[in-house]
């Protein structure tokens, strides 16, 4: 089983474009409209982009600010995924920290506001 989240966008390419470039995600843009739609893969996290006429993005920070996360990333090593995102310029809110919910954590905001939490379970 698999999932992909589809988060709403202004600017497929935009979008397309920050996920290749700041956070090392693969693109393919959808082939019969690709303004309307394009595809992210980096290993098995998967998200898609869309862009509606008078559809607006819709970030949860925007009703549960400040930083509520849209998409949330288990990773193996946190300290080492900050440090390539870092170096790639993506837009970091925070370094790892310790979690009272057992995981260590960054945060990223992305052009259209969205925010992924990247984040590694301590070890107990």
């Amino acid at each position: 089983m698999a999932h992909a989240t589809v988060l709403l966008v202004e600017d497929v390419r935009l979008a397309a474009d920050y996920y290749r470039d700041k956070l090392g995600f693969e693109v393919t843009y959808f082939e019969a409209n690709p303004r309307h739609y394009a595809y992210a893969s980096r290993g098995d996290v998967h998200v898609h982009f869309a862009c509606f006429k008078d559809a607006r993005p819709a970030p949860n920070a925007e009703a549960a600010p400040p930083d509520m996360f849209d998409i949330y990333v288990y990773v193996e090593d946190v300290e080492a995924l900050y440090d390539e995102l870092a170096e790639r310029g993506a837009t970091l809110l925070h370094e790892p920290t310790d979690q009272a919910y057992g995981l260590r954590e960054f945060r990223v905001r992305d052009p259209h506001g969205y925010i992924l939490a990247f984040g590694e379970l301590l070890q107990a």
